[in-house]
């Protein structure tokens, strides 16, 4: 039995999306199947288009949007993205954004993910809604995390611009804090035993 999508010319990415798919058609054209509620789309746009437009829709960039994740995290690939921080909609790649296999994933809808294979995962949604994704478990729980990380960063750094008590930080104020606490450590377990 073929599935029925509505079809539609654009789309823009809310905080009821759970998931842009690519979708293939036998011409090789990238279409995006995506995920919303109950409904299910078929948009004449790549999923890649789709987050561009809708980061152009809120007034900044696709690019900005990742040169922002850049300045506060660590990491240059597969970068999660905040479309509407108003809403708290955070979504990530699950391969390079180039690649014509990548999903984007709504992080708030994740209820639970599960291997079915090797390279190949079952994301379930709030909505009990269930899509198939080939990518190894351990890649979606680091892409998880990822956008996790940026996510709880970027509030915190909400509430220090307006509390004057706080300071801004970044993923590298962290780094460097460890890196301190281990140089003090191997400092201490290098001092000579002198029983």
């Amino acid at each position: 039995m073929e599935e029925k999508y509505k079809i539609v010319d654009k789309y823009g990415i809310t905080y009821h999306t759970n998931a842009v798919l690519p979708y293939m058609l036998d011409n090789g054209v990238i279409y995006s199947k995506i995920f919303e509620d109950r409904n299910v789309f078929l948009c004449k746009l790549s999923p890649l288009m789709i987050v561009k437009n809708t980061c152009s829709y809120l007034g900044s960039s696709y690019e900005g949007r990742r040169e922002g994740t850049r300045r506060l995290m660590t990491y240059y690939h597969k970068l999660p993205i905040v479309i509407d921080e108003f809403n708290s909609v955070y979504v990530f790649p699950t391969h390079s954004p180039r690649n014509n296999n990548c999903a984007w994933i709504s992080l708030h809808h994740i209820l639970d993910i599960k291997k079915i294979e090797a390279s190949k995962v079952r994301i379930t949604f709030q909505n009990e809604q269930k899509i198939e994704i080939g990518i190894s478990i351990y890649t979606l729980r680091n892409q998880i995390m990822r956008t996790k990380s940026l996510k709880t960063l970027q509030h915190y750094n909400y509430e220090a611009s307006r509390n004057p008590e706080l300071t801004y930080k970044s993923v590298m104020d962290k780094q460097k804090k460890l890196a301190e606490s281990q140089m003090i450590y191997k400092k201490k377990r290098s001092k000579p035993n002198n029983n």
